[in-house]
């Protein structure tokens, strides 16, 4: 009896030695979501259940099978490696405008610990023979009406992002706005990919771009770094503009609400200085003649101008950007950060020469445009309308 407990002792270590050796397989764990989205480019990002190397293949909607022919690779690289990681973003670049492309991911563990990266495990990858390819569609410069919807200050509630959300495939929208503080404190990534970025994945985010418009709160927590991480921008931080139909958007980041000195933040807010640097980045955006010739000027900032004294962070935009902006031409600015609808009109308040439309805590706005107009419908998270606005463009 002795000697067979030992055998059995000495089997169970060696099966335990070898499982630590058994290689591991990737898997998609978040996403994925298609961000930076031009007439010619796309980022690809998805999260993986191990640190593996990802890349996307690409193929034309037309009608083919995925297997018809080998179909080109894209990977993520930096400084002449292919990334490993277990946050991927592959940018696709060479791409036609208002044309749809189906894309699948791949994945395979590596282990680069030593001097020669060795192959861990099979090849994995999203599946495109019993389901369909996922697909998105460029952005078109040259299409006459565009449409796009916006939500905020989600907070990571995710029975009202799914409400809010359920119905985009339905709509097919052009693009999907998130506008600030959808999830209150940005921890770890799995916080982010709990709070939202599950629920957005299974809903839309693999089929139709996604801006992303940072506010107040995802300047919050240890988790703020990944922004960018997750989000990848052509501009490397999180203001950007971008064309698509008759319109030209500026995405504008608002940093916190409160002094730099608020004991709040520790003693590591700098956004005095940041602020100061995206007014330099939006003199040079407004001026360019792509701008300038846009017929149609929409602004994305997740905290909106007030008529009267606000907090510190509200006064510094106001300072620093309304300047620009009244001077741009714009034609409407879209908010959330106030838990509250309101549609201030032009003229309305003081020093501002451009409706803003502040969205609720609850709500969607979904918004056609063209060169005549800009049509707002707010509606609750039973679809039922709420309010309805049209901005004439003169």
């Amino acid at each position: 009896m002795k000697r067979l407990i030992v055998a059995l002792v000495a089997m169970l270590v060696v099966s335990l030695c070898y499982a630590d050796e058994l290689p591991k397989t990737a898997n998609i764990k978040c996403g994925p979501w298609v961000v930076g989205v031009s007439e010619n480019e796309m980022t690809i990002v998805w999260t993986s259940t191990s640190r593996c190397m990802g890349w996307v293949e690409v193929a034309p909607d037309d009608g083919s099978s995925f297997y018809a022919e080998e179909r080109p690779r894209f990977y993520e690289d930096l400084m002449g490696r292919h990334v490993i990681s277990d946050v991927h973003h592959v940018r696709l670049t060479n791409l036609k405008p208002g044309t749809v492309y189906r894309y699948r991911l791949f994945q395979q563990c590596i282990d680069d610990s030593g001097h020669s990266p060795i192959p861990l495990s099979r090849v994995t990858a999203s599946d495109v023979y019993s389901q369909r390819p996922f697909a998105v569609r460029t952005l078109n410069k040259g299409k006459e009406e565009i449409s796009f919807t916006m939500i905020n200050d989600i907070h990571g509630r995710d029975s009202i992002m799914n409400a809010l959300t359920k119905d985009i495939r339905a709509n097919n929208p052009d693009f999907v706005v998130f506008n600030g503080d959808m999830a209150s404190f940005m921890g770890s990534i799995a916080d982010i990919e709990k709070d939202f970025m599950i629920r957005a994945s299974k809903n839309f985010s693999p089929n139709f771009p996604l801006v992303y418009v940072r506010g107040n709160h995802e300047a919050r927590g240890p988790g703020y770094c990944e922004f960018l991480n997750l989000f990848p921008t052509s501009t490397g931080t999180p203001s950007q503009m971008f064309f698509h139909g008759p319109a030209a958007f500026l995405v504008l980041d608002c940093g916190e609400d409160k002094p730099d000195s608020d004991i709040e933040y520790g003693g590591t807010a700098a956004y005095d200085a940041y602020r100061e640097q995206m007014a330099q980045w939006l003199k040079q955006a407004v001026a360019s003649e792509e701008f300038k010739s846009a017929p149609v000027k929409i602004v994305l900032m997740h905290i909106p101008f007030e008529n009267n004294a606000g907090w510190w962070g509200n006064n510094e935009l106001k300072r620093l950007l309304l300047p620009i902006l009244n001077e741009a031409d714009v034609d409407i600015m879209l908010s959330g950060h106030n838990h509250g609808y309101s549609f201030r009109k032009e003229g309305s308040m003081k020093g501002v020469e451009f409706p803003i439309l502040v969205n609720s805590n609850n709500d969607r706005v979904d918004v056609k445009v063209n060169k005549k107009e800009i049509k707002l419908n707010v509606l609750d998270a039973t679809g039922k309308l709420l309010h309805e606005h049209v901005v004439k463009i003169e």
